[in-house]
């Protein structure tokens, strides 16, 4: 099948296609460009379309346990926000039109997820001013309602933000979180007592360039949390510029502005912070990120971090044995980190073609043993999985399982991998939206929920999935969390066009689930942990997974789908110090604490009872 002609023509499939630049600072677009987004010709697309809905009537019918049931509840739950863009009409300011963040985390150790959303201001007011719209705190009452606690939690940042990331820089027990913005950043460390501080100054952590996601980890094992930003481009008002799209204004793509480094940050432990990004080996300049996921993918004791990039090739760093292997003086004590993407296939698509990456997630979605790499892309590309294949070695397997056919018409932004019915299968959801502008069409587009058939081939079964998913919207942000305790993942979507939606899972099934929390000795994120459950002739791999998704920050448990086995199951938890545990007669249909060193414990509070 040919699904694109080399010709490029002025049309709404390209974020950064043929256009009039209206702007001192004329460029023209780029052949990475030109060649990543694949505009084809109307009569082409259709063509495309033609044969893609062809593929799909061809489908046998769906073999689905228990369709998905969503509910939007989030201003009957107390929610209630709407996200900043300070869009001015005929400006088109890029920043205007990304989005923002959410991160779900226990502020208060009561053992109930709270909701922290990141807000925009105005662009124009200058980052270190006071901020007329405040990012917002919801703390979460048991399960049944939020109250927002924002003025009393003194949990606001300044200037224009969007990632955010939580992590216990200063060891103190209680979760700290990291806010990205536009040429700003904020770091609110958590007294412990109700209450957050800016220790944006002493830290040394302001990043002044356009942050997007974020995520904490350790790269040297020293104990501390270590900070990475992705950064996205060198956009400001002197080099702005407006682009048409036959012959209508729309919003300039990632081809016409230069890359800017991330930047990771080393935590000394006493509070500072010091950029290594050069000394590490992560300062690549041919970046633009928005995503970010950290884990072990190989499964040799050492995470690994994955970039998502916007029209160039995403990166898979790789943690070095040892400075000496890469000739790193060893006075530094630092490690040195090489980007493998490209020889481990998981840098551009199988058609050799940069792709314009914003979400990332991974899951065991083949149920290999091993973490695959799902990554959401622009209109007229696709979205993309990457299968592991073990070793570090992926291949692009997005035609196979599906994903081609049903990601062509869609923009995605931030993705959940998740078990919406607990049959053992890790299913998808995409937040949809596009970029250009208003004037053009699609703008608003459906949401995705994506069955997962047990051999890592999708249906798209949103249209059974509740009335949100029968809107269109502009999507950006999407957050997973069981923020009741009962079982399965509920969903926090942001947007640009209408406020924030909490998607209560209400799916009706039988099947049967477990829940860890995983503890490290040290009290660092379990990232790159390892759980193995067996049930029955059933064994169904986990993994704790750092950042994620576009902007947001997850529920940190694992909730492992057991199908209809509902006996006490074996788990077998891999730490990432070599440690090996298996914990016999574990009872189902509840969370247990596993900490390093120690049996698991009885549910935690906040979780149902057995």
């Amino acid at each position: 099948m040919r699904w694109f002609t080399s010709k490029a023509i002025c049309a709404v499939l390209a974020f950064a296609g043929c256009r009039d630049v209206e702007s001192p600072h004329r460029a023209d677009p780029s052949r990475d460009e030109l060649n990543g987004v694949q505009k084809t010709r109307a009569e082409d697309l259709n063509r495309a379309r033609e044969e893609l809905k062809a593929v799909l009537t061809k489908q046998p019918p769906l073999d689905v346990g228990s369709f998905p049931q969503f509910t939007e509840i989030a201003v009957q739950c107390g929610i209630e926000f709407s996200f900043h863009t300070d869009a001015i009409p005929e400006r088109y300011f890029l920043p205007e039109i990304m989005g923002g963040g959410a991160a779900w985390f226990d502020f208060d150790r009561d053992g109930w997820l709270d909701l922290f959303l990141v807000n925009g201001d105005e662009l124009t007011s200058g980052t270190l001013g006071p901020k007329r719209h405040t990012d917002v705190l919801f703390h979460n009452r048991g399960g049944q309602r939020f109250e927002e606690v924002s003025r009393a939690a003194s949990a606001s940042t300044i200037g224009y933000g969007q990632g955010c990331a939580v992590g216990d820089f200063d060891g103190d027990g209680f979760e700290d979180l990291y806010v990205t913005g536009y040429r700003t950043s904020t770091l609110l460390r958590n007294l412990g007592d109700g209450t957050f501080a800016d220790a944006t100054p002493e830290s040394g952590t302001r990043n002044e360039l356009w942050g997007a996601s974020v995520v904490w980890l350790d790269i040297n094992d020293d104990r501390n949390l270590d900070l990475y930003v992705v950064n996205y481009l060198d956009v400001t008002f002197a080099n702005h510029q407006v682009c048409r799209f036959n012959g209508v204004a729309g919003y300039c793509g990632p081809g016409h502005y230069e890359a800017v480094n991330d930047r990771l940050f080393l935590n000394l432990g006493d509070g500072r912070f010091r950029d290594v990004s050069e000394d590490v080996g992560i300062a690549i300049p041919n970046g633009k990120g928005l995503g970010i996921t950290v884990l072990d993918f190989d499964l040799d004791g050492r995470n690994e971090i994955y970039v998502a990039n916007d029209m160039t090739p995403n990166f898979l760093f790789q943690r070095l044995a040892s400075p000496d292997q890469a000739g790193h003086p060893d006075a530094t004590g630092l490690p040195r980190f090489r980007d493998v993407a490209p020889i481990a296939g998981c840098a551009i698509s199988d058609m050799g073609q940069n792709e314009a990456s914003m979400g990332v997630t991974c899951a065991d979605f083949d149920n290999n043993g091993f973490h695959d790499i799902f990554v959401t892309n622009f209109y007229a590309q696709k979205n993309t999985l990457y299968r592991n294949l073990g070793g570090l070695q992926f291949e692009d397997d997005s035609r196979r399982s599906r994903i081609v056919a049903m990601s062509h018409d869609r923009l995605g932004f931030g993705t959940v991998a998740f078990d919406y019915d607990r049959d053992g299968y890790s299913d998808l959801f995409i937040a949809n939206g596009h970029v250009l502008g208003p004037a053009h069409k699609p703008f608003e587009m459906l949401p995705q929920i994506l069955h997962n058939d047990g051999q890592a081939r999708f249906d798209d079964v949103g249209s059974r999935a509740g009335h949100y998913f029968g809107q269109l919207c502009v999507g950006r942000g999407a957050a997973g969390a069981d923020y009741d305790n009962d079982g399965d993942l509920d969903l926090l979507v942001t947007h640009l066009d209408r406020p924030v939606a909490l998607l209560s899972n209400e799916t009706g099934t039988r099947n049967h689930f477990l829940g860890i929390e995983l503890h490290r000795a040290d009290r660092l994120p379990p990232q790159g942990t390892q759980v193995i459950v067996e049930a029955g002739p059933r064994r169904i791999s986990s993994m704790s997974v750092g950042g994620g998704s576009y902007l947001c920050a997850s529920d940190p448990r694992l909730l492992i789908g057991l199908g209809d086995w509902s006996d006490p199951v074996t788990v077998e938890i891999r730490w990432q110090s070599g440690e090996v545990v298996r914990h016999e007669g574990i009872a189902v249909d509840r969370y247990w604490l596993a900490i390093e060193g120690r049996s698991l414990l009885p549910p935690i509070k906040g979780a149902p009872a057995p």
